[in-house]
Order: structure tokens, then C-alpha cells, then sequence
């Protein structure tokens, strides 16, 4: 089995309830949408190279774990992320990846916590041995038509404590939108409020926050940026 990895590398969380953690990055290949390109706004995807599906190399699921155990025997999280981890063949590659890898730290006794970032536009009800970063697109991304509210429902009632849905913000808009998807859906758990990096300030995003007594959003920060900027593998 193959799949197309652009990076795989140790570095720590730099977003939502895992931030500061020990992490491994798997960094997949292709991603069929293009965020914040709504009228003549620019692309704000941080990964921008890891978007086309042969930005990277083919590799065997094997390879992947090896060299995984080679970066580190006991990660505590290890991040399947993108590009998309769950778009065409490297939906069953990532999960097919979660399961060996369950198995391998149960018989050699370690835990290791598989974390899936998945961009809301690919089902995700069914998957197992994954906790879920699940983003939802606001109208500032130009991509909200892209969104499967069914995930929202599947985060919401298997009530993992260790899942998590973002909500990248842009604007007012963008906010007032979020509260809406949250009273709709009845959302509760840890529900992460980003500021799209470099158009909206952390700090009006928080007297947003404050001004709706919001206790159920968390300020979440891509503090990997503060720290080291556009430098990848990270």
C-alpha cells in the first residue's frame, strides 16, 4: 500500500489542546481546496506546498511507520495531517496507518495518541484508532459549500474528549457565523477559535470572545508561526 507523504518529521503541537506536545508530523500530499481565495483575497493554506497530489514521495505504509520508529520509539502524538490525510488513496492509508501503529504500541506496551487534521470535507464517521482535528470552513475561506455537516454531528456524539473542531476566523463575519454553527449543532467539547494568521488580530478575536461570555470557545494560536516563522519541517 502507497501513498504520497510530503514530510514526516518531530516537532511539537502548534495548535489546540495538544500545544507544546511532543509530536511527529505526517504530512500527506493533495488537497482539493483552496482556502481565503474568495474574490481577490490570497490563499491563506500554511501548506501551500503540499497541495497537489504528487508533492512528495511515493511511499509503503511500511516505510512510513519505520521511519517513524526511527524519529522516535515512544512519540506521544503523532499528526496525520496535509495537504488532506483523508482525501482519495490516503484515506485508507491513514487509517490502515492508525491501526498498525494501535498495534504496535499495544504490544510493546506504549500509548501513542494518532490525531487526524482533516479539513471538514471528507466523511469521517466510521474511522477508528483517530482522535479528530475537524475543521469547519467559515465564508471568509470561500469554501463553506465544501462542508460535510455530518462530521459535526460524529464529533459531537461519540464525545471524545480528546477531539477537537476549529474554527478559523477572518472576520466578524466569520465569528458571528461560528456562533451559529455552534447553537445549531449543539457543540460542545473543545472548540478552538483561530484567527486566520496575519488579518485579524489575536486580541480582537478575544473581546469577541468576551463580549458574547463565550466559556465554550478556546483561543487557539498557531504558535508554531510566532516561533519560527514560514520555516518548514519544524
Amino acid at each position: 500500500m502507497k501513498s504520497v507523504v510530503h514530510e514526516i518529521y518531530l516537532s511539537v503541537s502548534g495548535e489546540g489542546i495538544s500545544t507544546g506536545l511532543p509530536t511527529i508530523f505526517v504530512r500527506f500530499a493533495g488537497c482539493s481546496l483552496r482556502c481565503g481565495m474568495d474574490g481577490n483575497r490570497k490563499l491563506w493554506c500554511d501548506t501551500p506546498y503540499a497541495l497537489s497530489p504528487n508533492a512528495g514521495k511515493h511511499m509503503e505504509l511500511e516505510d512510513v511507520i519505520s521511519e517513524i520508529g526511527s524519529i522516535s520509539s515512544s512519540p506521544t502524538q503523532i499528526l496525520l495531517t496535509g495537504g488532506e490525510p483523508l482525501e482519495n488513496s490516503n484515506r485508507i492509508f491513514s487509517q490502515t496507518l492508525a491501526e498498525k501503529l494501535k498495534q504496535s504500541r499495544q504490544v510493546s506496551g506504549l500509548y501513542t495518541r494518532v490525531r487526524v487534521e482533516t479539513n471538514g470535507a471528507e466523511p469521517i464517521s466510521g474511522l477508528e484508532n483517530m482522535v479528530f482535528t475537524l475543521d469547519y470552513k467559515l465564508p471568509g475561506s470561500g469554501m463553506e459549500n465544501k462542508m460535510i455537516l455530518d462530521n459535526l454531528k460524529f464529533v459531537r456524539d461519540r464525545n471524545d474528549n480528546l477531539d477537537e473542531i476549529k474554527f478559523v476566523i477572518r472576520d466578524r463575519k466569520d465569528f458571528d457565523r461560528t456562533l451559529e454553527v455552534i447553537n445549531d449543532f449543539k457543540l460542545k467539547g473543545n472548540l478552538l477559535a483561530s484567527p486566520v494568521f496575519g488579518e485579524l488580530a489575536p486580541e480582537i478575536l478575544i473581546d469577541w470572545i468576551k463580549e458574547n461570555n463565550r466559556t465554550d470557545l478556546r483561543l487557539s494560536l498557531q504558535t508554531h508561526k510566532y516561533i519560527w516563522g514560514e520555516k518548514r519541517g519544524v
